[in-house]
């Protein structure tokens, strides 16, 4: 067994080195060797079970001109989830398509940061608790948090649920190491999102206990593509675009928060003041020149070949990739 490789039942898990290798991976192989079935009536493709690992939790991001993955969709993501909201007027901001799954204007079942950063009625979040626990006990095999809410996934009726079951962490080595587990993973909707959200999750634990970020392990009971994302994945795994893109370190992860209340200002249709954005360190700042982009496409109705993202910014290639899905309509 290669230093890269890892032990799954009776055969070794695949690793991959970035998020486009496993996103070309996991279309190939459905198309190749999925089942189909039809949950909900709904025809799919599967595999089942799945699991592979991403050695750089870093190269989080998808640069494949061919899929369109929107940065500033799963940044949106990421800042609703550690908001600690369910609200769907937060997430709808950055992807209308989660209409359909709310109830009472708030997402019942994949509000996953909402289950572990908010805080009970004199109880500390999941969160707070995982990093006392990981502080008390570095080498604990305890640290998980649930996401899956029973009541609302065996409810057939339920509009939405939970689609990861738990996120653990084991620390070995000073790497903090993260598994997923997974009950349905939608590969073309689902995957590259969940990925950047729990690497994010991760690094972000990884900064709070001042250790190195380890391996990314993902295991999901259902892998799957839908029939209407068929043509695309073909056109993905057909091409031979060779991509690699690697996020900077996360630095000054205390400055999360001030990064979340001006996110909120650019929800809000208000303006981030020059002396507000370089208050933030310079990985803060890059992230927040993404979503000033994305603020002013989605008001203005049109776009410009880098525009909001400042110079100096690794993210315009990936931002550049997008801008045929926000031309303006004819």
């Amino acid at each position: 067994m290669g230093s890269h490789d890892y032990l799954f039942g009776d055969n070794q898990m695949k690793s991959f080195k970035s998020l486009d290798e496993i996103q070309k991976w996991v279309l190939a192989s459905i198309l190749s060797d999925g089942e189909e079935s039809q949950p909900r009536g709904l025809r799919t493709l599967e595999l089942y079970p799945s699991a592979f690992s991403l050695l750089n939790p870093r190269s989080r991001c998808i640069v494949n001109p061919r899929r369109r993955w929107s940065l500033p969709l799963a940044l949106g993501e990421f800042c609703w989830h550690v908001s600690g909201s369910k609200e769907l007027r937060f997430i709808e901001y950055y992807a209308p398509q989660w209409r359909q799954f709310a109830e009472d204007e708030v997402i019942q079942g994949s509000c996953y940061g909402h289950r572990i950063f908010k805080r009970g009625l004199n109880q500390l979040s999941q969160w707070e608790q995982l990093i006392q626990l990981l502080k008390a006990d570095p080498q604990s095999r305890r640290a998980i948090l649930t996401f899956s809410d029973p009541v609302i996934g065996l409810n057939p009726d339920s509009k939405d649920v939970a689609c990861a079951n738990t996120l653990q962490f084991m620390i070995r080595s000073d790497r903090v190491h993260a598994f997923v587990y997974m009950r349905s993973n939608d590969a073309i909707w689902g995957l590259p999102y969940d990925i950047f959200l729990f690497t994010m999750l991760q690094e972000l634990l990884a900064c709070e206990l001042k250790v190195k970020l380890g391996t990314y392990f993902h295991f999901a009971a259902s892998l799957h593509l839908y029939e209407r994302h068929f043509e695309l994945a073909r056109n993905i795994v057909e091409g031979d675009e060779a991509a690699y893109f690697e996020m900077p370190v996360m630095e000054n992860h205390h400055q999360l928060q001030d990064f979340l209340t001006l996110e909120a200002k650019l929800r809000d249709g208000e303006q981030v003041d020059a002396s507000e954005a370089k208050s933030l360190n310079t990985y803060w700042r890059h992230l927040l020149s993404v979503l000033e982009w994305y603020s002013f496409i989605k008001q203005a109705g049109g776009y410009s070949k880098g525009l909001g993202v400042v110079n100096d910014s690794p993210y315009a290639e990936l931002l550049n990739n997008l801008l045929p899905e926000y031309a303006p309509s004819s």
